[in-house]
């Protein structure tokens, strides 16, 4: 096989025949792994080169109320999300099965969570709109290599966790604490789009950080636990997933101990 060949094998039919068979005809889901690269890739040029390159003769959007009207949306989206996360990690104990989940169990409650899980995750391309309205508003210093890096990383890895069997139970983990997370920052964005009178009383923004920052701790500390005790996990995929942790950890804990201790030293 050529490496042409083997390059369209691994972007394509490679992860149809390792994919989970309950999801493969999934839309989304149904393929290779370039249609998400695919789409992100489009998500950084976008962001990078077509609106900037609009923008650059232009007076920043008025967005106000759109931005009001999207956070709203999305804290209802998490928060509902974040509703059936909690039912759906059985008191914890889901957390406690080191065993890697059949993907022969096609029962009503598992395929209702797959369903759910897999709506939740086309929120995160709802995210992409946060950047959408940082280079149309010229708020270009809101746009780091670390914003770029988790708005671009999240719904590969999604993706790919999806792709190979989504009842993981670190995959609820990480939807519990996510949706919980973005319930807390979304409210803080709609808050914040009302104006300065209101935003004098937000008090709750480092707070936000500390939870990412907890959120990657917690999972990547259970990860280690779980490459630890598993039986049947496939680890090529499941090391990757759950090894991005680290370097998001690192990368949000930099972000804020920069931007806070930075205010400090203004003080």
């Amino acid at each position: 096989m050529s490496i042409l060949d083997k390059t369209i094998y691994y972007l394509g039919q490679y992860w149809d025949d390792i994919g989970d068979p309950r999801v493969n005809d999934w839309y989304m889901l149904k393929g290779g792994i370039w249609k998400i690269l695919s789409i992100m890739s489009i998500y950084l040029l976008i962001v990078r080169v077509i609106l900037p390159i609009h923008m650059k003769r232009r007076p920043p959007y008025d967005l106000a109320k759109p931005i009001l009207w999207y956070n709203t949306l999305m804290v209802v989206f998490n928060a509902y999300g974040l509703y059936w996360a909690v039912r759906a990690i059985d008191y914890g104990r889901i957390f406690l099965d080191f065993t890697y989940p059949s993907r022969e169990d096609t029962s009503e409650w598992t395929m209702w969570l797959m369903n759910l899980g897999w709506l939740w995750m086309g929120t995160r391309f709802l995210d992409l709109m946060d950047t959408v309205f940082f280079v149309v508003r010229k708020k270009e210093s809101q746009i780091t290599t670390l914003h770029l890096y988790h708005h671009t990383v999240v719904p590969i890895l999604g993706w790919v966790s999806f792709k190979y069997n989504a009842m993981i139970p670190i995959i609820r983990m990480f939807l519990l604490l996510n949706s919980f997370i973005h319930v807390m920052m979304y409210s803080y964005y709609a808050l914040s789009s009302l104006g300065p009178s209101v935003q004098k009383y937000l008090w709750w923004k480092r707070y936000i950080t500390q939870c990412q920052i907890l959120q990657f701790l917690i999972c990547g500390c259970y990860g280690v636990v779980l490459f630890t005790l598993q039986t049947g996990y496939p680890m090529e995929w499941f090391a990757f997933c759950v090894g991005q942790n680290p370097l998001f950890f690192y990368m949000f804990y930099d972000f804020y101990k920069q931007s806070y201790n930075r205010r400090k030293l203004k003080q």
